[in-house]
């Protein structure tokens, strides 16, 4: 698609951007600086220096603490002849270790990268050779993984940290572990100044749609995401903040870590998976502000709980935000009738770091996405390239915001694709209704042709899970000799078993949607496929219904 200049805002984007968006200004940015200077020093160094940074696995790590120990990890790393701007893949999940070593990483100058710890020993080999990784932080139940590639690592690896004790198994690389390591080093280390435009961090993408990206972000994000969340979302240093997703996942990192650490706050993590009982236990014990999560550990947490409990009184949450996926209106109404709370969807990406549509308190309609963050510029886009400014009329979503990537890292023309001038195409179909407020239309990849008509996976997904039996599903083009048809996979909630009256019961849910989106086969399954970011993952659905035709 070819770069074209949108129109200044007008009369159709009266109720998108109200004063508070137009009015909001990003800080002026520091330059040069080190991240970790306005995450952490400024508060050690304060009169809530011994305040709980982080609460990891129930240990209270203050300011203080937490910036000895990022110093160390600084330390541990340069020491290890790791520099400037090389990059370290960091292939682990939740714990202080972890994110020291990260956050010591920036303070050095060195560019984290992060992966899910639940890729394959093949992928950790790409992710190692795409990045020319000069290190490896990897937690010991990972290190079998490593042992698998260890002919084919790349001659830029240098050094392995692992966190924990492992069972032996040697390569050609010099294996440290952490703890030890890092017992060894000084708790201070004067912090590398960056250019706020230097490359200063990574995500990948979620290979959903082919091999993960590498998203190569900017120094200035530590200023500007905190900076416009924390106002959009009144982060304050009396918050205790709960992210129930991986710190692999931007919805993990940012929420639950940077932003509450930048705006004096206090993070809880753990290193298992967020079961109902853990995350429970974690909102009352903590006395938890704010929650943020996704649809997947909300759906598990009210099962948990069961239809027929009362409330939940946990005084201190004041609220709950979701994102991910998209949640179905009955999801909302259980969440409120228990938690006496709103849930407060958005969207975002790993691009443009961090939600750039989300609802807040003073703004909330109960399903839609919200309206458009602080500093983020959203405009929709129909398919032949013409600008959308009618409600109610679906296109791509294009973001343009201070806190989108240079580009791809060594994908020239997935970076053309995708950055256009200062806007960042999303992929999200949206629409916004006429009070403002953005819904979610689907993923411009998924949508499918069924009689010449398009059809939204997300739409028939949203009918399909109206029917009480129906915890999840997910909804694919089915192939047949009659031309391309919709199928949905189908998770039952306890209880319920499959039979061809219940199939014609869910699927009668989305005649009300159009006759030509009803599915022609629905096909039960003990849980939906998802990717290493926790995504449904549609190319293994589509892959199933060809091994099954």
């Amino acid at each position: 698609m070819q770069p074209f200049t949108f129109r200044p805002l007008g009369q159709g984007f009266a109720k998108v951007y109200g004063p508070d968006w137009t009015n909001w200004r990003d800080p002026e940015l520091l330059n040069p600086f080190n991240p970790t200077a306005r995450l952490l020093d400024r508060h050690a160094d304060s009169a809530v220096s011994d305040k709980p940074a982080l609460i990891a696995d129930g240990t209270y790590v203050s300011y203080r603490m937490l910036r000895d120990v990022v110093c160390q990890a600084s330390q541990a790393l340069t020491r290890s002849g790791i520099e400037i701007n090389q990059r370290v893949l960091f292939f682990g999940t939740d714990s202080l270790e972890y994110l020291s070593a990260w956050l010591g990483a920036i303070r050095a100058g060195i560019v984290p990268v992060v992966i899910s710890d639940l890729f394959k020993a093949h992928n950790l080999e790409y992710f190692l050779q795409d990045l020319e990784a000069s290190a490896l932080f990897i937690d010991a139940e990972n290190v079998p993984k490593l042992l698998e590639i260890k002919s084919t690592l790349p001659k830029s690896l240098s050094h392995v940290f692992v966190r924990g004790r492992h069972a032996g198994g040697l390569i050609q690389v010099p294996m440290s572990n952490w703890n030890d390591l890092l017992a060894q080093q000084s708790t201070t280390f004067e912090a590398v100044l960056r250019n706020c435009d230097d490359i200063c961090y990574m995500f990948y993408s979620g290979g959903t749609t082919g091999t993960p990206k590498g998203i190569c972000h900017l120094a200035r994000d530590f200023e500007l995401v905190p900076s416009r969340h924390g106002a959009y979302w009144h982060y304050e240093k009396d918050d205790v903040v709960y992210a129930t997703s991986k710190k692999y996942f931007t919805h993990g990192l940012w929420p639950g870590v940077l932003i509450p650490l930048y705006h004096g706050a206090t993070s809880v993590i753990h290193r298992e998976p967020a079961s109902p009982d853990r995350v429970l236990d974690t909102l009352e014990r903590y006395q938890v502000t704010k929650w943020i999560t996704v649809p997947t550990a909300i759906k598990g947490v009210l099962a948990r709980w069961g239809s027929e409990s009362g409330a939940i009184n946990l005084p201190a949450l004041k609220m709950a935000v979701s994102a991910s996926e998209k949640m179905p209106p009955e999801l909302f109404e259980r969440f409120h009738q228990v938690f006496g709370l709103e849930v407060l969807d958005s969207i975002g990406s790993s691009e443009i770091t961090y939600e750039w549509i989300a609802n807040r308190p003073e703004e909330f309609k109960r399903g839609s996405l919200g309206k458009p963050v602080f500093g983020c510029d959203v405009r929709l886009v129909s398919p032949d390239g013409q600008e959308i400014d009618r409600p109610y009329e679906p296109g791509e979503a294009w973001v343009k915001s201070a806190t989108s990537p240079l580009f791809y890292w060594r994908k020239f023309e997935k970076s053309q694709e995708t950055f256009i001038g200062s806007w960042t195409r999303t992929k999200d179909s949206l629409y916004f209704d006429d009070e403002g407020f953005f819904w979610f239309a689907g993923r411009v990849d998924d949508l499918f042709k069924v009689h010449g008509l398009w059809v939204s996976p997300v739409e028939v997904e949203a009918a399909v899970t109206e029917h009480p039996a129906v915890l999840e599903a997910a909804v694919t083009p089915w192939e047949t000799s009659q031309g391309t048809e919709v199928k949905v996979w189908v998770v039952l909630r306890p209880g319920y078993t499959p039979s061809d009256d219940l199939t014609q019961q869910i699927c009668k849910n989305v005649r009300k949607i159009g006759g030509y989106k009803v599915p022609n086969q629905c096909e039960y399954l003990e849980q939906l496929p998802r990717t290493p970011l926790l995504k449904i993952d549609r190319r293994a659905l589509r892959h199933l219904a060809e091994d099954g035709s």
